[in-house]
């Protein structure tokens, strides 16, 4: 079994128009060898009456399920209002369901009790090394909050730098966020540089959204700025590789 969630969601290369999703959270299984969608929750907005927790999505527009990239191509370029045709396994027994595209919410912690899922907000300009490296639309980023003084944080640092050079020029963005003071900030800089941007939440404001109550604290964003996985503590270079795999892909 595959454990995480993940959001279905799907944005449109151009800004001006919405973004359109399905209005279900699910988790990744397998079901008698398969591959599968276990439906979580429904988005009250959403225009999946038909749908209920606990349903497995076994194909999507008559696509087999069988990985993320599978899912994200089968809907690929879908605008809000399209309908998706959906295979279903509720009580042992296949379904078809139709679903339309909505507007995807920015907020949907209504529906997992996190932040996981929520739309990220924008940076300002507080970045206070490496800003050029700073890229308009990542394929992903990896944001860090830590401290000059945490311990756990510097044992991150290395893990970070190494996954920045391997996948940077696939797409990866790591900005490390600190609300620490300037020259606290360019002192370990100069004596610990980074490959990656560096921000200063001189307002905290980046760090009471998101609930930041311990660091290092990690965060995954899709390239829509949607956020995929919360990692609290020293991470798995192995668990964040793979993470970021998946949303690169």
């Amino acid at each position: 079994m595959k454990n995480g969630w993940i959001f279905l969601v799907l944005l449109l290369t151009s800004a001006l128009h919405a973004v359109p999703w399905l209005g279900l959270v699910f988790r990744q299984e397998t079901f008698q060898k398969q591959t599968v969608l276990k439906v979580e929750s429904v988005h009250p907005d959403a225009d999946a009456k038909q749908v209920r927790p606990g349903d497995l999505i076994v194909e999507i527009n008559g696509t087999k399920v069988t990985d993320m990239a599978a899912v994200k191509k089968s809907l690929a370029g879908l605008k809000t209002g399209a309908t998706v045709l959906l295979q279903l396994i509720r009580n042992g027994k296949r379904l078809s369901v139709k679903v339309k595209m909505t507007e995807r919410p920015d907020d949907v912690s209504q529906m997992t009790g996190s932040s996981i899922g929520n739309k990220f907000v924008a940076f300002q300009k507080n970045y206070y090394r490496n800003a050029e490296k700073s890229q308009k639309k990542p394929k992903a980023r990896l944001l860090d909050f830590w401290a000059t003084w945490c311990g756990p944080c510097r044992q991150t640092l290395p893990i970070l730098a190494r996954l920045y050079q391997k996948y940077e020029s696939q797409g990866l963005e790591i900005v490390g966020v600190s609300c620490e003071s300037q020259d606290v900030l360019e002192k370990f800089y100069q004596e610990h540089p980074s490959p990656y941007p560096l921000y200063r939440d001189a307002t905290q404001e980046l760090s009471r959204t998101y609930r930041i109550s311990s660091i290092p604290t990690l965060i995954l964003l899709d390239e829509n700025g949607y956020i995929q996985k919360i990692w609290p503590g020293v991470p798995h270079e192995s668990s964040l590789d793979k993470a970021i795999r998946e949303v690169l892909k």
